[in-house]
C-alpha cells in the first residue's frame, strides 16, 4: 500500500444568511431553522482521506492500481499517460449525517439538516483541493468518479475503498447494498494530473443533477473512448 493522508482540520464555512437564502426558508419558518442550522453546524466535521498509488498496468480495458483492477475504458484512456494516481475520499462528517436521519419524522428538518451538510461538504472541497494541489505538485489535477462516468459505474465504489484501504474505520463513510456512500454527502474518486481538461459531467446522462459543472454529450464516449 502507498502512501495515505488523513485530513481532519479541513476549513470550511456555511455562512446562516446565504443558507437561510438558498435554501428559501421563510420568516415563519426561521426559529426552526435555526434551532436545525445551529445543531447541523455543531457537529459536522469534515474528514478526507487520501492515497498516492502506482499504476502497475493498464491495457486500454482494464487497469490495475496497486494490487486493485479496475475495468473502464474512460478510466484508461484518461490515466494512459499516468504511472501514479490519488484515490480519494471525502465526507462532511458522521455525525451531522446521522443528527439529519434523526429528523426523518420531519422532511422539511431533515431537508435543511442534509442541505447544510451539502453545503459543508463544498466548502471543505475547496481546501481539500488546495491539499490536494500541492500533495500531488500540480495545477492540472483532475478527477474520476464512480457512478458519475457513462462506462464505470457506482458498484466499482467497492474496490476504490479496496485500494484505499480502512475507509470506514478513517472517515465513517461506509458503503449500503446499493454502493451508494454514507453520509450521502460525500464524494469519492481518483484524482490524477493531466493537461487535458476532463469532467465526468460531459460524460453523465443524469438528469437535473444540482452539481453539474458541464452539459451531458452523447457523442464523446464514442469519439473519445471508442475503438
Amino acid at each position: 500500500m502507498g502512501d495515505r493522508q488523513l485530513l481532519t482540520k479541513l476549513d470550511w464555512s456555511v455562512e446562516y444568511e446565504l443558507a437561510l437564502k438558498k435554501l428559501h426558508v421563510i420568516e415563519d419558518d426561521e426559529e426552526d431553522f435555526r434551532e436545525i442550522y445551529d445543531k447541523t453546524v455543531q457537529l459536522i466535521q469534515p474528514v478526507a482521506y487520501i492515497g498516492k498509488e502506482d499504476i502497475v498496468s493498464n491495457d486500454g480495458h482494464t487497469i490495475t492500481i496497486g494490487d486493485v483492477s479496475f475495468t473502464s475504458r474512460v478510466v484508461c484512456v484518461n490515466l494512459q499517460n499516468n504511472r501514479t494516481v490519488y484515490p480519494y475520499v471525502c465526507t462532511s462528517g458522521r455525525a451531522a449525517y446521522e443528527y439529519a436521519c434523526s429528523l426523518r419524522n420531519d422532511p422539511l428538518f431533515e431537508y435543511w439538516a442534509n442541505m447544510l451538510c451539502e453545503f459543508a461538504l463544498r466548502s471543505c472541497m475547496v481546501s481539500f483541493n488546495a491539499f490536494v494541489r500541492k500533495y500531488m505538485n500540480s495545477e492540472k489535477i483532475r478527477s474520476l468518479n464512480p457512478g458519475s462516468v457513462i462506462d464505470w459505474p457506482i458498484s466499482q465504489q467497492v474496490p476504490l475503498f479496496e485500494l484505499l484501504g480502512g475507509v470506514t474505520e478513517k472517515t465513517g463513510i461506509f458503503l449500503e447494498k446499493s454502493f451508494l456512500m454514507r453520509p450521502v454527502k460525500s464524494s469519492s474518486g481518483i484524482y490524477y494530473t493531466s493537461e487535458k481538461h476532463f469532467t465526468s459531467c460531459s460524460l453523465c446522462s443524469m438528469q437535473n443533477c444540482p452539481n453539474r459543472r458541464a452539459a451531458f454529450d452523447p457523442e464523446k464516449f464514442r469519439q473519445e473512448y471508442g475503438e
